[in-house]
């Protein structure tokens, strides 16, 4: 793996190389940069799904495990790798996959997933700025897809040109979310009145724990790709445990306000909740800006994950390739990819955390909190990410059980530790070797 230049790793933004100790960067710029990636569309829309199904106070409670308890835990523990190794995730995947799986399975999910979260905010995106100006989007398609590819490359310009362009956008377009935040919430109260709100009871459809794993579902990824970005942090416990608060503070009280916007209206899309609470022409404006934040990590993510896999290091190389996946992304908007959205939460749901356990249960128990870049295929992690994905499958399809992302992470790292522990006793290889001074450190 190709490190030179490492000494201006910032600016040059180099995909698969480690970054510096002396790059690293406060906690609250990575945390601002979660904060930004938690202005998104889909919490918005999920919030207004739990309101069609809870109360305002069964709402605080759903958000505050899923939020508190999971969310936090999954983000510390995935960013405290990113800052230890300063790699990306699909490069961090490496040691536990092995080069050719982390290139050719962990980084073609990673692109694909975040080019499908991409490709459906900018769908939204499109139809209220349409809506803004007058467009009929659901008739007036031509001219919807114009408005649709200009959002769209709009969006991915800061995260083409990298790192250090996302987190200025991210001090402008944060505050700018405060703002909607505080919009929805006038706005509702004005048009549906604080007694519906409070008062808002309706028959229950999902169970609680149902709810929580779809608060889950939005943010799960992060307990891959939060990496991405704490990889510019620095390696202290207590600053990656800090840095989840960009997604707790922000991502709390949006859910909030997808839900109260939503009561009355009885529709989870974002676009029409705002038009009939009266939203004006500002109001779309900085709904656009609030989604800028988190298209700029979902394209800048899918960007690194398709570096990985084609083993591209350079600055220039990174940016190509994250223009590239942003052209297949708008042309997946333009095809309609709203129409599947609750399906690809759950997706997303069920693949992440069997990834996300069988690295954390490499990285902590076995490589000793060191990096290590293996070659080839490890087949034992394969097996942990098959058994992971499918617990998942089964307690979310087949018979619904607990927390299916929760279980798929914590059954994918279990398998993952007995089958490394069964090869290296019938079979050991260079991806069994787990003694320190045997490691290849990164540095």
């Amino acid at each position: 793996m190709n490190e030179k230049g490492n000494t201006n790793s910032v600016g040059k933004d180099e995909a698969l190389a480690r970054i510096p100790q002396d790059k690293r960067q406060h906690w609250l710029t990575p945390a601002m940069i979660f904060g930004g990636l938690e202005f998104t569309i889909p919490v918005l829309m999920a919030g207004a799904t739990l309101a069609g199904a809870f109360g305002m106070s069964a709402i605080f409670w759903i958000l505050l495990v899923a939020l508190f308890v999971f969310q936090w835990l999954g983000n510390a523990i995935s960013g405290y790798i990113g800052a230890k190794t300063g790699r990306s995730s699909s490069v961090i995947a490496r040691s536990s996959f092995g080069a050719s799986q982390a290139r050719f399975i962990v980084g073609l999910t990673i692109f694909i997933v975040s080019l499908g979260w991409w490709a459906l905010q900018t769908a939204v995106a499109g139809n209220a700025i349409s809506a803004m100006i007058g467009i009929d989007y659901e008739n007036q398609i031509f001219s919807w897809g114009i408005v649709t590819v200009i959002v769209g490359l709009l969006f991915a310009i800061p995260s083409i040109i990298g790192y250090g362009s996302m987190k200025w956008t991210d001090y402008i377009a944060v505050p700018a979310g405060l703002i909607l935040i505080i919009a929805g919430i006038f706005y509702a109260l004005k048009n549906t009145g604080l007694e519906t709100i409070t008062s808002w009871k309706p028959e229950p459809s999902m169970t609680f724990l149902g709810a929580v794993s779809l608060i889950i579902g939005v943010n799960v990824s992060q307990w891959v790709i939060a990496s991405d970005y704490t990889r510019y942090a620095k390696p202290k416990v207590k600053d990656n445990i800090l840095i989840p608060l960009g997604i707790i503070g922000v991502g709390f009280p949006l859910f909030y306000v997808g839900a109260i916007m939503s009561v009355g209206v009885g529709d989870a899309d974002i676009v029409n909740v705002m038009m009939n609470l009266g939203f004006p022409v500002w109001g779309f404006l900085i709904l656009w800006f609030a989604t800028w934040t988190s298209q700029l990590v979902n394209n800048y993510s899918m960007g690194l994950a398709l570096a990985n896999m084609l083993n591209v290091n350079s600055n220039k190389g990174r940016a190509l390739l994250t223009l590239g996946g942003t052209i297949i992304a708008i042309i997946i908007a333009l095809a309609g990819i709203l129409d599947y959205f609750m399906d690809f939460l759950y997706m997303t749901a069920l693949i992440y955390p069997a990834i996300a356990g069988v690295m954390m249960a490499d990285f902590f128990f076995l490589r000793h909190q060191q990096w290590i870049d293996n070659k080839g295929w490890n087949w034992m992690a394969t097996i942990a990410l098959v058994v992971g994905t499918f617990v998942g499958y089964l307690t979310q399809y087949v018979n619904s059980f607990g927390l299916p992302a929760v279980q798929s992470l914590i059954a994918s790292g279990i398998v993952y530790l007995i089958a490394m522990n069964i090869k290296k006793n019938m079979k050991p290889d260079h991806f069994t070797k787990q003694e320190p001074q045997n490691l290849r450190k990164s540095g």
